[in-house]
């Protein structure tokens, strides 16, 4: 990946060319069309900075290639001034349009990977989170825990307290779990009330009393608003690497729906796999006279 500095340095070598080729052609071939690709480029990956320095570039290269063509008669400084500032004014309005154009792109893509009502991640981007993290898992042989956690009772507040407090708990469930989990575990409204947690290295005693601990975080929360709503998790600690995430979210979706069957508010996690070997003892071997 081509760092910011990078790019600009390979959009201003492809400016400098396109102006030296501008310089040897003369007056008769205009290259103003040319100088947009590079400026293209190192706005497209450097930003708005990037494009309006490439830009200003440009138009300075491109005059100073049209006088140095013209060195026997130079056209008169007010027609000069008058170029350069078209030519800036096209360059600048690529790089808006450009700049734009991407910005309206990534929101998109964001939003097409983040749910609406909660802000944190959909089904979609949990999904591919748990794509990535299961094939690391495969690599270095670390347990990996998904679970799933569902709020009980949340029928009860859409209908007796109204679907914009219910929207609001969810909001809160949401909240409350991003705040209480790590910047390297996911967390996703999969749908309706059913949340989902990403946990990667995390073994299954480790996974007991971090989800413990964010029951009862979530319990704290319901009751500071007057929701009386319990939650249900079923998480899966996988040790050896599951076949595909479908396999992951199926196991942990059974054990949360066993958990809301044996009593709600309650926590069933399994250990999927058994832990590694530990590697054999070195014996050292005997001296030369029998000893160590």
């Amino acid at each position: 990946m081509l760092s910011r500095l990078g790019v600009l340095l390979i959009s201003l070598g492809m400016i400098l060319c396109v102006a030296v080729g501008d310089a040897l052609t003369g007056t008769e071939v205009h290259f103003t069309l040319l100088y947009l690709a590079p400026i293209a480029f190192g706005t497209w990956l450097a930003g708005l900075g990037a494009g309006v320095s490439l830009s200003i570039s440009a138009a300075i290269l491109s005059i100073s290639a049209d006088l140095w063509a013209r060195q026997g008669a130079p056209p008169a400084t007010a027609v000069t001034a008058w170029n350069l500032l078209v030519q800036l004014g096209v360059y600048l309005a690529v790089v808006l349009l450009l700049t734009g154009f991407r910005s309206r792109l990534e929101g998109e893509q964001l939003l097409a990977r983040t749910d609406a009502l909660t802000g944190v991640a959909n089904r979609r981007a949990f999904f591919e989170a748990a794509e990535l993290e299961l094939e690391r898992t495969r690599r270095h042989g670390r347990p990996l825990t998904l679970a799933y956690v569902d709020a009980d009772d949340f029928k009860y507040v859409n209908d007796a307290l109204g679907h914009a407090e219910g929207d609001a708990l969810l909001m809160v469930v949401a909240q409350t779990l991003r705040g209480s989990t790590r910047a390297v575990d996911a967390v996703a409204r999969l749908g309706g009330d059913e949340f989902g947690l990403l946990l990667p290295e995390t073994d299954g005693p480790t996974a007991q009393a971090l989800l413990g601990r964010l029951r009862a975080t979530l319990g704290e929360a319901m009751t500071r608003h007057g929701w009386r709503v319990g939650f249900s998790v079923g998480a899966a600690t996988f040790v050896e690497p599951a076949i595909s995430v479908d396999q992951m979210m199926a196991r942990a979706d059974e054990l949360m729906y066993e958990a809301k069957k044996t009593s709600k508010g309650t926590l069933k996690l399994l250990v999927v796999g058994s832990p590694p070997p530990p590697p054999p003892a070195v014996t050292p071997s005997p001296g030369p006279y029998g000893g160590a």
